[in-house]
């Protein structure tokens, strides 16, 4: 899709040279034979003749119709550009959620292997408390049901996890498995949002959004577009065409005798049968009168492109709300997942030492299996949450920078 991207904009590009290239001259040469007849009068004296016009310039333009179709290429080929930045930020928001979709999945594998491990150790304690009559039959049954309800969680995990480095790589343009995602990331400290003051962020980065989206510039310039193909059609009955054309060679004539009835030879007013020099210089300003009429092709095309400059217009209104609206999502997202991801890691160390009190009670005889089972429950709930929270960080801030087309962090964060 990029390199598509890349093609339009040489087309378009070329479409700038094109508009150019009006200013210049249509040269060229011509051999030319005419044959004429007539019964009587001037012409009736020659029966045609040669011309060999060795160099032939022709020239003509219209300044509003340049001038607007220069303005119009100009602004395809923005468009043009910009849809090729458009595309480039939708394929490094896909590369970033790819990459957190696998670490994502990754994660839910490990947690899904130590709830296995946990619960199977779990089995083993139940049962050797069964043997020793400790506990009755069934909580022993209990255990042996939530360690195979374990199982499918694990299978449907690993799944998912393959299916996510195939997209992966797919996002990078290959075919096999060629790159696994670094899970480091994970490990570092994330960039704290700075407190206070949300509406008037959301108000700034909604304004540098709506300055620097693609899509933005994309229908302004389609406006624009409108606009400078109404005025050149208008250009057709506000400004004349402006000529040029000359050319130089030779000329012979076919002088025709005729009698006349006189007694001197008339035929040689028109020339002889000899090559001469031959030239001609015209200069001309044209006025194409019919355009002025209501009903005019030229007067049509411009009402059209008026309306189109208008439907731009209201496309652009409709944008910039959207781009609001997506913005203050995004940066909500980020800024709860960023408050998520303290709470849920001191809840990850509660869960975890809770888990290990319940453990020894529980091989002391002072609290049931449920409640063993509930404890291990909680663990693995409040790991989920804080992977989840990892993962809803990065990609929210990945789609900040993709709506706001900026690449510094601290734009969006204002870290402290």
């Amino acid at each position: 899709e990029y390199k598509i991207a890349q093609m339009k904009a040489g087309a378009a590009k070329e479409q700038v040279n094109f508009a150019w290239s009006q200013l210049m001259p249509s040269i060229d040469s011509e051999a030319a034979l005419t044959r004429q007849y007539a019964e009587n009068g001037f012409m009736s004296f020659s029966d045609g003749q040669a011309d060999l016009k060795l160099v032939q310039v022709r020239f003509g333009i219209n300044p509003g119709v340049f001038y607007n179709n220069l303005q119009v290429s100009r602004n395809v080929y923005i468009m043009a550009e910009e849809e090729k930045r458009r595309v480039r930020n939708d394929i490094v928001y896909s590369v970033i959620r790819s990459y957190f979709d696998f670490l994502l999945s990754d994660e839910i594998v490990k947690l899904k292997k130590e709830a296995v491990e946990m619960y199977t150790s779990n089995l083993r304690d139940v049962e050797n408390m069964y043997g020793k009559g400790s506990v009755p039959k069934f909580e022993l049954l209990q255990a042996r049901v939530e360690l195979k309800n374990q199982e499918p969680a694990l299978l449907d995990a690993g799944n998912n996890r393959r299916t996510a480095l195939e997209l992966f790589n797919f996002t990078l343009g290959f075919d096999d498995n060629r790159y696994e995602p670094d899970r480091a990331i994970l490990d570092s400290e994330v960039k704290n949002v700075t407190a206070g003051e949300q509406d008037r962020k959301i108000e700034s980065l909604v304004q540098l959004a709506v300055k620097n989206r693609p899509e933005v510039i994309q229908v302004t310039k389609k406006g624009e577009i409108a606009e400078d193909s109404a005025e050149r059609d208008s250009s057709y009955y506000l400004w004349p065409t402006f000529s040029v054309s000359g050319y130089y060679g030779y000329s012979k004539a076919d002088p025709n005798s005729i009698n006349t009835g006189m007694p001197v030879d008339l035929s040689g007013i028109t020339g002889d049968d000899q090559w001469h020099d031959s030239w001609q210089v015209r200069v001309a300003a044209t006025y194409r009168w019919n355009s002025l009429l209501p009903f005019d092709s030229a007067r049509d095309s411009k009402r059209i492109e008026e309306i189109k400059a208008e439907e731009a217009r209201e496309e652009l209104s409709g944008i910039k709300r959207m781009i609001s609206i997506s913005v203050k999502t995004s940066y909500n997202k980020l800024v709860t997942s960023c408050l998520t991801i303290q709470s849920q890691r001191e809840n990850v160390q509660t869960a975890t030492e809770g888990l290990r009190i319940a453990r020894e009670s529980y091989r002391a005889g002072i609290i049931r299996n449920s409640e063993l089972l509930s404890a291990q429950l909680g663990l693995t709930t409040a790991r989920t949450g804080y992977i989840n929270a990892l993962y809803s960080y990065y990609v929210s801030l990945a789609a900040l920078k993709k709506e706001t087309c900026v690449e510094d962090d601290s734009v969006i964060l204002e870290v402290k």
